[in-house]
This record gives C-alpha cells, sequence and structure tokens, in this order.
C-alpha cells in the first residue's frame, strides 16, 4: 500500500490543476523579483504569460524588465511572453527596460528586439528618457553618469574630455540634414593622458527624435523623451587624437517622416493626452561599441563630437538680444521664463512686435499679427560673448549681440 502511496504523488498534476488560472500569482511574483517563484509557477501549471493584470494590463515580463532581471524575462520569453506588448496606457516593453546597469540594460533590450526579429514581430514605437543639465548650454548628454561630462564633447576645446566605459549612450544634438560627424579621440589633454586612457575603436550612431513635453523638467536639468529614427551605423576610428571626420549616411527625407509621426504615437496614449509639445529635435545616439586599451585606466574617452553644423539649441536663444549688423537699431527679446514663448521686438528702445517664437526642424519661427517669419538662426560664441545670425528666406542675415545680464 505504501508503494501505491508514494507512486500516486509521483504523477504528474491532473489537467485541471495545471490549467488553474495562476495570472495574479504570477504577476505579484515578478513584481517582487522573486524568480523561484516565476519558476515554480511555471513549472507547475500551464499558465498563460501574456495574460494581462490589473487595471493597467501589465504582462510579467514588464516589472521582470523592470527589475532588470534578465534571467527572469528570458524565462518568460522562452514561455512565449509577448516582446511587442504594451499596457493598457501604451507604454510597451521596451520603456520597462530600465537603466539599472550598462550590461543588462543592454542585453534585455537585445533580448526584445531580438526576439522581434526571430519572430517576424513589428515592435512599437518606444521611447527612453535623458536629461540636459540647464545650468549652461549644453548639447550632449549621458545615458549613464560618466566620469567626466559629456558637454566637454561639444565645448570645442580639444583638452577636455568626456569620459565614461564602452558600451555607454551618449546623445549629441544637431539639425536636419547632418550629413558628417568629426570625432577627436581620446583624452587630448596631454599626450600622457591620451595613451592612459582607452580610446574608441568602433561606434555605432543613429538618428533619434528627441521631444521635450510639459512637466518633463527637474529642478536642475530639462528632460528629453527620445525614440529611435534610424537603424546604427558602425564606424571605425583610427588611434590618433587628430579630428576624423565620416560621412552618415542616412536618408533624410524617410527620417523626417518617421520624426513627424513620432510624438502622435504618444498622444493616442491613454495617460499623455493632456501633456504639451515644447519642443522636439534631432538627436545623434553615440555608442562606444570597442576601445583601444589605455595603458592606465579603464575609461572610454572622446575629446570632440560635432555633427553638422552648430545645434540651434533653444536655451541660447532666451534673452535679449542688440543690434550689431543690418537691424536698424532693432533689439530682439525671447522669454527667459521656462516654457514661455513670448516674443518682443523694439526700435530705438520703443516696441513694435509682439508675438511668440518656437524652434522648428533648426529653423526659428516668429509669429506676429498673424504672420509667421522663418529664419535659419546660428548662435556662435567668440570667447564668452554669443552673436545671433539670423538669415531670413530671402537670404537677408541680421546680427545681434547677446545683451550682457
Amino acid at each position: 500500500m505504501k508503494a501505491v502511496i508514494i507512486g500516486l504523488f509521483l504523477l504528474p498534476a491532473p489537467a485541471s490543476a495545471r490549467m488553474e488560472d495562476r495570472t495574479k500569482e504570477l504577476y505579484d511574483a515578478a513584481y517582487a523579483d522573486d524568480l523561484a517563484a516565476v519558476k515554480l509557477i511555471l513549472e507547475e501549471s500551464d499558465q498563460n504569460v501574456n495574460v494581462p493584470y490589473g487595471k493597467g494590463e501589465f504582462s510579467p515580463l514588464m516589472p521582470a524588465c523592470r527589475n532588470g532581471n534578465l534571467e527572469m524575462a528570458e524565462l518568460l520569453v522562452s514561455k512565449g511572453a509577448d516582446v511587442s506588448a504594451a499596457d493598457r496606457y501604451g507604454a510597451p516593453v521596451l520603456e520597462y527596460v530600465k537603466m539599472s546597469s550598462p550590461g543588462t540594460y543592454k542585453r534585455l533590450r537585445e533580448l526584445i528586439i531580438k526576439t522581434a526579429a526571430g519572430k517576424k514581430i513589428e515592435l512599437p514605437v518606444s521611447w527612453q528618457f535623458i536629461t540636459l543639465p540647464d545650468d549652461m548650454p549644453y548639447t550632449a548628454a549621458a545615458t549613464y553618469d560618466s566620469i567626466l561630462p559629456p558637454a566637454n564633447m561639444t565645448d570645442g576645446e580639444p583638452k577636455t574630455a568626456w569620459a565614461g566605459k564602452t558600451g555607454d549612450e551618449l546623445w549629441v544634438f544637431v539639425n536636419y540634414g547632418t550629413s558628417s560627424m568629426t570625432v577627436t579621440n581620446g583624452y587630448n589633454k596631454t599626450p600622457k593622458l591620451f595613451k592612459a586612457n582607452n580610446r574608441v575603436k568602433r561606434m555605432a550612431v543613429s538618428i533619434w527624435a528627441a521631444a521635450h513635453f510639459g512637466g518633463d523638467v527637474t529642478e536642475i536639468a530639462k528632460g528629453f523623451r527620445v525614440t529611435r529614427l534610424t537603424p546604427d551605423h558602425v564606424i571605425t576610428l583610427k588611434d590618433s587624437g587628430a579630428g576624423q571626420s565620416f560621412a552618415l549616411p542616412f536618408d533624410w527625407e524617410e527620417i523626417d517622416k518617421s520624426y513627424v509621426k513620432a510624438p502622435a504615437a504618444l498622444f493616442k496614449r491613454g495617460n499623455f493626452g493632456d501633456n504639451e509639445l515644447y519642443d522636439l529635435y534631432f538627436t545623434l545616439r553615440a555608442e562606444p561599441l570597442e576601445a583601444y586599451p589605455g595603458s592606465k585606466y579603464d575609461d572610454t574617452c572622446i575629446s570632440e563630437l560635432r555633427a553638422g553644423g552648430p545645434w540651434r539649441e533653444e536655451p541660447r536663444l532666451r534673452g535679449e538680444w542688440v543690434s550689431a549688423e543690418g537691424t536698424d537699431g532693432k533689439t530682439l527679446v525671447f522669454s527667459t521664463r521656462e516654457n514661455d514663448r513670448a516674443f518682443a521686438a523694439y526700435r530705438d528702445g520703443k516696441p513694435f512686435l509682439n508675438g511668440s517664437w518656437r524652434m522648428e526642424n533648426g529653423e526659428l519661427l516668429v509669429e506676429t499679427e498673424g504672420e509667421t517669419s522663418r529664419y535659419k538662426p546660428v548662435v556662435e560664441r567668440i570667447k564668452y560673448k554669443f552673436t545671433l545670425k539670423l538669415t531670413d528666406k530671402d537670404g537677408k542675415t541680421e546680427v545681434y549681440r547677446q545683451k550682457p545680464e
């Protein structure tokens, strides 16, 4: 009799038990980052890993990605987890991959992207979040904290450098139509520092849209949601501290079509409809893939990374600009208040135009009395002073100097 009883315990669970709905239990285990519990549930039952849970209609793969649990995500994917799923609000699985650590973050994203490609599944538009500190007119950002700041790559000074790690993500804001980039490799402060630190050997670059919405601000930074517009293009750099130029083979007409559609996907989300889009730019994402090894340090460095002409950064326009050339004693004032686009023009100290302004595809649009004027702006810095050049559609250029605060 004892042998019979033991044998009964060794039999597989009846079909009714294996088909038991354990959706909540599975989601709770994934949410709690309990890999052992997730494994046990999937071993004991035929639980569907794609049943949405709760008011947010989350799948277990979403908290697994948010927690940075690669093994759990791989297990769920092996059980058929839908890598193209989105929650009730429209946020896809890829947006749940948080930047917990560069290695895990990258492997989780690769898992989702490669799984989708293998199954010929089109992934929904997804966004990452980056920030630009607003204590100076930054034009570059990094996904992770850097040893030396990414703004050093765009300051025009080759003796300063960004320092981080291979696999980090760098973001340089660029203009529509950018067709080339120049890289000054390594840390060029001294020949000794150049050799002591890693230099980039291979780098992947791509163009992304960068959208700034109302509310995406902190006390010290402005936030941007970025989404991919092109595949990666890989370049190989020489082990040299001299500037190296590369063509960027991107189709800007096709990029522009995706760029216009990208924010519309966000506005369709159930929890995003009331947000206001303030700025929409292009940004170049650069990821060092491989490095020439340093003789002393494991930090990967880039002294300068420029793509196209100067970025028409909106914060640089803010303030008061006084007549220099071809402006007939005019003064222009672009509101310095955050998220305010008020514009005023004065001649000999007397106001004669009022309206609003905005940046669009690298152009400055000024709206006054029902009319819209378009200009190609160029802000140049000579030492610590800024000059603004505005060129209208007829090719006429006006030059202004920034009035000191």
